[in-house]
């Protein structure tokens, strides 16, 4: 644990000198949040870190790497996106609400955000307004619900389940004037302890979802929460056009489909950037947070999924979890990245690795 501060602390270093030195007039603001500045870190806990760029330029200081086994991605935000989230109009809130600047361009930068932050929370104070995203979120749930056909794999089943939980949890924050200040990593805990009012059936509901077993389980629950949720929010007559849509729904036909030719040189940095989450599922199983465990899978899966069009194998990661069985999903979990390294690295991908902080600084990326 007091290794990786160490790294960490050096790489946050790293990063000011390098904007300082390299990007002086091409980035506004750099920001950090997560577990590195709100007390939940762990001895794989990486340091969460973006930044607003202020010229074309500024986007090239974006870099991912790896050091001593932990994934580091430092990532470009513009000032507009940074808009939409302080608008709610993406679940990501403690990127503007629960940051710390370690640099700064000019100071009209910095009130720039800071109106920013005040503009999240005046939004959050609207009632009106907060319904209103939360009627959204919902409607993007009821979009999803298409997913949930039998006829998929119990792994993809799970995967639109959890996109479905997560939004709908997102969603309840919102309507109650809050968000997740620790992201994922405590949904189902405030969810459960800290936002108010929350109905029994919604917590359990969003439990019920990950235990399930059976396809059919995975379904049946999933709807019973979006029932739950929209019930909950006052939107039960929207509810008769999602039954409608998922008792029209078909047999899907595989949208993601595997690339004709590996591309090593897209795939390397993105198993820079998804090294951490496979770190977080091994935390998680070792700990026993079957729940953090079921989020994090579902986060990589959907990128895996993704990465097939890069000519990434088709891993199914999410069928072998099993709330009680963590121990199965972490070897699955190693699998998977084991053999994602070996695609990379055998169609001639170069993984930037560094086995310490001296031989990361050494290489001057």
């Amino acid at each position: 644990m007091e290794k990786r501060k160490e790294i960490n602390d050096r790489l946050v270093k790293w990063i000011v000198n390098k904007v300082k030195t390299e990007y002086p007039d091409d980035v506004s603001l750099v920001l950090i949040y997560g577990s590195y500045i709100n007390g939940t870190a762990n001895s794989k806990s990486d340091v969460d870190c973006y930044y607003i760029p202020k010229t074309e330029r500024g986007y090239d200081l974006a870099v991912d790497f790896i050091i001593e086994g932990v994934g580091y991605d430092i990532y470009p935000i513009p000032w507009e996106r940074v808009e939409r989230i302080a608008d709610l109009h993406e679940s990501m809130s403690p990127l503007v609400g629960d940051v710390q600047i370690i640099y700064y361009n000019s100071l009209k930068d910095v009130e720039r955000f800071e109106a920013m932050q005040a503009k999240l929370q005046e939004n959050l104070l609207n009632h009106e307004y907060v319904k209103e995203i939360a009627v959204r979120r919902c409607e993007e749930t009821g979009k999803l619900c298409d997913g949930l056909n039998e006829s998929h794999s119990l792994s993809q089943i799970r995967t639109t389940a959890g996109g479905i939980i997560m939004t709908l949890a997102d969603a309840v924050a919102v309507y109650h004037h809050d968000y997740y200040h620790f992201g994922l990593k405590k949904q189902f805990e405030d969810l459960q302890n800290k936002i108010p009012n929350v109905p029994r059936e919604i917590v359990d509901g969003y439990r019920n979802v990950i235990e399930a077993a059976m396809p059919s389980d995975v379904v049946k629950y999933t709807m019973k929460l979006l029932e739950d949720v929209y019930v909950h929010l006052g939107l039960a007559p929207a509810l008769q056009e999602v039954w409608e849509a998922v008792e029209k729904k078909s047999k899907p036909e595989e949208k993601i489909v595997k690339g004709d030719k590996v591309d090593a040189s897209w795939l390397a940095p993105f198993y820079e950037e998804v090294s951490s989450t496979f770190n977080k599922i091994y935390v998680c199983c070792e700990t026993g947070n079957y729940i953090l465990a079921f989020l994090s899978g579902v986060c990589l899966q959907r990128d895996l999924d993704d990465a097939r069009e890069a000519g990434c194998l088709g891993y199914e990661l999410l069928g072998n979890f099993h709330y009680k069985e963590l121990d199965k999903f972490s070897e699955r979990a190693r699998e998977i990245e084991s053999d994602l390294v070996r695609l990379i690295m055998e169609n001639g991908g170069h993984i930037r690795k560094f086995d310490s902080f001296e031989q990361f600084e050494a290489a001057k990326l």
